[in-house]
């Protein structure tokens, strides 16, 4: 047999996979969603191709298909589901106040969905408080229960969920659960398999389904939600694991923070979950939509994100919320990526007096966002903004304060992922009391962080700033 020739081989593979690159770039300038997304991968794809062509066919993805909204009208049962839905918030329909009337404008037109008055919330700090709650309603749940989590791991946080779902069955609850593929994958299939074969409908969301797709890991189902009968309902960062719980040796102390919601606005926070759920399984779960009290007297407004549309409600929200607020902003978010039109809006709200806080983690949990968010420290210092680091433990919570009278929480962090590429879910709560206490709440965070020494990371080290530069570039795969 005669000799293989490898470096002829090597010669053709070589050529084949420049090739392929630029093939690849040529698809990344068509789909990428901005002109920094499009020129990294082109240079990573022509440049370096046995590198970036792999990164490209996991993190390349600019659109999720298949997907359907309730107020696309492109089916039936949503739109059914969406036309009730609208007619039982209706007779409360309400606004976020006059300075907040065009970020409820601009919410409706988004979502197909007004702002509602009657509703009560309540602040949730940390896990035993969130997960005591939870617990109590799952185990006061007579009708029906939806559980959603971008991550469940099957430890002592997760068996403990997980037996009381089994108790609910026995009583005859029904049970929705979906939890992301991303975020879960490491769940032991015996997990969902017990709660399956005692009736709940346990679901993956799947984040790509087409052929030729399978390795796309871009979208991730970042939304955490719980709901019981119609009538209550969690919204916040925390997923199910332990060190959620701050039973992790890595991270220590865990800062987090939940909201607990009665009153129409539950409602509306069904309608997210229902089209999570038809994607999944095309079926609708046979829910609640009747408004069964007005258990309070705050308006609220759900931002449910999605990088189904071009115009995502995540962005647009709180850029409207930025530039209304005058006196105050303050931000909690583990991850500091923005784009060019929140840094923009950050800046600009700085430069015209407000109090620009932000809080990020001391510590990193993904080194890459941790990285990148030092790049933008400059212009944010130039501007105004004021950036503190946590110091204890690892801090997770994405929260917003605007001024004294309305506050944002839920899974929504400040970078490009969770603003483009995630399906998030928070809530908008305009009511005094309420931001009060989110006040409190951050006062005492501020007091356990560390202002960032803005000037002194000038004198780092070349190798840290390259290596944060180098991070930025891969902002949008973050």
């Amino acid at each position: 047999m005669a000799a293989m020739n490898w470096p002829f081989l090597l010669s053709v593979a070589s050529v084949l996979l420049e090739i392929a690159g630029i093939l690849l770039a040529f698809q990344a300038i068509l789909i990428s969603r901005t002109p920094q997304a499009a020129i990294g991968w082109t240079l990573g794809l022509v440049l370096l191709p046995i590198v970036t062509i792999p990164l490209f066919a996991v993190f390349g993805g600019s659109t999720f298909r298949g997907y359907l909204l309730a107020r696309s009208g492109e089916s039936p049962e949503l739109s059914a589901i969406l036309a009730r839905l609208r007619q039982s918030l209706a007779p409360h329909a309400s606004d976020l106040t006059e300075k907040y009337r065009d970020s409820a404008y601009l919410s409706e037109r988004l979502n197909h969905l007004p702002v509602t008055a009657g509703n009560h919330a309540e602040l949730l700090v940390d896990g035993d408080a969130t997960f005591r709650a939870i617990g109590e309603t799952i185990d006061q749940a007579r009708d029906y229960l939806i559980v959603q989590f971008f991550i469940v791991r099957d430890d002592r946080l997760g068996r403990d969920i997980h037996q009381r779902l089994l108790a609910a069955r026995e009583r005859g609850v029904r049970v929705w659960m979906l939890v992301d593929q991303v975020g879960s994958r490491q769940l032991a299939p015996a997990y969902h398999r017990s709660l399956t074969a005692a009736g709940v409908e346990f679901r993956t969301f799947v984040t790509n389904r087409e052929r030729g797709k399978r390795f796309r890991l871009n979208f991730r189902n970042h939304r955490k939600l719980v709901v019981a009968d119609g009538r209550i309902a969690y919204v916040g960062g925390l997923n199910i694991g332990d060190e959620y719980m701050g039973r992790s040796a890595r991270f220590g102390p865990w800062r987090d923070t939940f909201v607990r919601l009665e009153g129409p606005v539950v409602l509306a926070l069904q309608l997210p979950f229902v089209e999570d759920w038809f994607f999944t399984t095309r079926t609708i779960p046979a829910l609640r939509w009747d408004v069964a009290s007005v258990p309070g007297s705050m308006a609220a407004a759900i931002i449910p994100g999605t990088p189904v549309t071009i115009w995502n409600t995540c962005p647009a929200a709180y850029f409207e919320v930025i530039r209304s607020a005058r006196r105050r902003l303050w931000m909690a978010s583990p991850y500091f990526v923005p784009d060019p039109a929140l840094r923009a809006a950050l800046a600009h709200a700085a430069l015209r007096g407000v109090d620009v806080r932000i809080l990020l983690p001391q510590n990193p949990d993904h080194l890459l966002p941790w990285l990148s968010s030092f790049t933008f420290y400059p212009a944010m210092r130039e501007a105004g903004v004021k950036i503190f680091r946590y110091q204890p433990g690892f801090m997770h919570q994405k929260v917003l304060l605007a001024d004294d009278d309305l506050a944002i929480v839920g899974s929504i962090n400040l970078d490009y992922r969770s603003f483009i590429l995630n399906f998030e879910l928070s809530v908008a709560v305009a009511s005094r009391a309420f931001a009060n206490r989110v006040e409190e709440m951050l006062t005492a965070d501020f007091a356990r962080a560390q202002p960032d020494d803005l000037h002194a990371l000038e004198n780092r080290g070349l190798v840290f700033h390259l290596k944060c530069r180098a991070a930025a570039l891969l902002s949008p795969t973050q």
